[in-house]
């Protein structure tokens, strides 16, 4: 049986002097995800060693969780703020996941 569950590879290129600014916004977005998008199961950025980038890892339970995400006003927010700060346009890329440990409940 296929899963329903939906991964993204997102890459986000800042402008040269814009990298922190579009961390801030990150945060902000990822602390309303956290707190009010009980569905979404990863949803986290990461910055290459020698690059001012960021990658995010994001998990979805499904279509419609996918839909609610980017349909809400908070994510349409982020978007606006952090997209004059970027050189291109983000990089999306649908993944499947293979092998590993995806995370540890916390005892």
């Amino acid at each position: 049986m296929a899963s329903r569950e939906i991964y993204n590879v997102v890459k986000l290129v800042p402008k040269p002097g814009k990298f922190n600014e579009v961390v801030e916004a990150f945060k902000t977005f990822s602390q309303h995800i956290q707190d009010n998008e009980l569905k979404t199961q990863i949803y986290l950025a990461l910055r290459p060693t020698d690059k001012e980038e960021l990658i995010l890892v994001e998990k979805y339970t499904d279509g419609d969780n996918l839909k609610a995400h980017m349909g809400s006003p908070e994510f349409m927010q982020f978007s606006r703020a952090v997209g004059p700060c970027l050189t291109q346009a983000p990089e999306i890329r649908g993944a499947t996941f293979v092998a590993g440990l995806e995370g540890r409940s916390k005892l």
